[in-house]
Formats: C-alpha cells, sequence, structure tokens
C-alpha cells in the first residue's frame, strides 16, 4: 500500500532545457554580485560550493547554511548576500520560465495522488530556496496544488542520491519509506530512494544529471547505483498514471 508520494521536479513535472536554463540563471545571479567578485570567479565558486551543499552531512546544518559557509570561506560575501539571492529569486529568476513547460501527464497524476488524499512531496534536489522551486513549479502549471513538502535548500540537511535525503523526508512527513513511491527520472538521483525501502518508478529516458560533475563516483558514497532495468522505467507520466491506476495504487 502507498501511503506517500514524492514527485521529483526537473525531468518529471516539469520539461526544461536545463543547459540553457543554468546559463541564464548563472549570468543572472551573478549580475547581482558583480560589485563584489569578477563574474567568473564568482560563477566557479558557486559551482564549487555546490559540492559541499551535496555532501553536507551536519543534521543541524541545512543545505543552504552549508552553501553558504562554503562560499564565503573562498569568496567573502557582502553582508547583505541572502538579501541579494533572495531578491534574484523573487524579480529575476521568472524571466526563466521559457526554458521550462508542463509535463504533459504530470497534473493527472498529482491530481490521482491529491484525490486518493496521500500526502504529496516535491522531492527536488534541493539546491534552491523555495521562491525558486515554487516558481518552478508555476512553469509546471502545478503550483496551485496543496503539496505536504517541498525540499527546499532552507528546510533539507541532505541530498539526492544520499538516501538520508529521502530518509528526512519520509520522516518529515511520518510515513515509513516502504509505504513511500518516488516518481522521478534519474536512475542514480531518484533511484537512489529505493535504498531506503521506497518504491521507484522512473519515467522517460535516463537522463545524466547535472550535478553528476559534483558526485565523483555516487558508489563511493552510496554504493553502486542500480543497474539499468532494476527498476520500472514508463515512457511517460501517462503511460505511468494509467499502470498506477490499473494497480489501484492511485
Amino acid at each position: 500500500m502507498i501511503e506517500a508520494l514524492l514527485v521529483d521536479l526537473d525531468g518529471t513535472l516539469l520539461d526544461i532545457d536545463f543547459d540553457g536554463f543554468m546559463r541564464d540563471y548563472l549570468a543572472g545571479l551573478t549580475a547581482r554580485f558583480a560589485d563584489c567578485a569578477p563574474p567568473e570567479r564568482f560563477q566557479r565558486q558557486l559551482l564549487a560550493s555546490m559540492w559541499a551543499m551535496i555532501h553536507n552531512n551536519d543534521p543541524d546544518r541545512t543545505v543552504l547554511d552549508a552553501f553558504l559557509e562554503d562560499f564565503s570561506r573562498s569568496l567573502p560575501l557582502p553582508e547583505n548576500a541572502l538579501e541579494r539571492f533572495n531578491s534574484y529569486y523573487v524579480h529575476d529568476f521568472p524571466r526563466l520560465s521559457s526554458w521550462g513547460r508542463p509535463m504533459p501527464g504530470a497534473r493527472e497524476l498529482l491530481e490521482s495522488a491529491f484525490a486518493r488524499e496521500l500526502p504529496v512531496v516535491v522531492a527536488t534536489a534541493p539546491f534552491y530556496p523555495e521562491a525558486a522551486i515554487r516558481e518552478r513549479l508555476r512553469w509546471a502549471g502545478v503550483d496551485d496544488l496543496p503539496f505536504r513538502l517541498i525540499t527546499s535548500s532552507e528546510v533539507m540537511h541532505r541530498c539526492k542520491p544520499f538516501p538520508d535525503y529521502y530518509l528526512e523526508i519520509a520522516e518529515r512527513i511520518g510515513v515509513r519509506p516502504e509505504r513511500c513511491l518516488m516518481v522521478g527520472d534519474e536512475t542514480v538521483m531518484d533511484g537512489s530512494a529505493a535504498r531506503t525501502g521506497m518504491r521507484v518508478a522512473l519515467v522517460g529516458p535516463d537522463r545524466i544529471s547535472f550535478t553528476a560533475r559534483f558526485l565523483g563516483e555516487p558508489g563511493d558514497m552510496v554504493g553502486p547505483a542500480p543497474s539499468p532495468g532494476s527498476l520500472p522505467r514508463y515512457a511517460d507520466m501517462r503511460q505511468l498514471l494509467a499502470d498506477l491506476k490499473t494497480r489501484d495504487v492511485l
């Protein structure tokens, strides 16, 4: 029996051109700090500090705190740095909407879960604050839905693909891992939920995660990645929903 649904965002709920999105995202955010650091140096440090976010294992430190601490050690930030970040996400980030569009069938799947009164979690890699994730949910056409939890950088302490990320979600929503279904598109990042006992369903083609460059060999951290074919993969969200309805899961 499934008692909670976890759903990835990029490539699952949101059809996004991630390369174009990241190029414009980095350029826009860098412009907010043009008076503090040369653009190339700022962008290099921004990407470098993502490593600290992914590998944070301090249960008392959020992913956002890990990022800010690591960034400031290498490239001191102004006192109003957090205000600048937040202002960017509120005023500039929405301009990137042209890079994203709703994933066909995604809303229908979510609505089926809500109709069953299941708690639904936006289980996206917590690299962004909630404001940015909610904006991308708007691009996906699902921002009006009552999600139980959004795994933003302000609240999460672990990242994908660490199993502890999924265990933290299960604890927050009060549902045992084996009663959760994780839906995503990437074998390594989303498939690692299976290591906690969660059920996993993958949709679309298997993509190489943007964060792969920061992981090294995933096996060094979480064990060997699930082998291709070991987890069910569906052509799209509509095919997944049809199968879940057939099996009376949704």
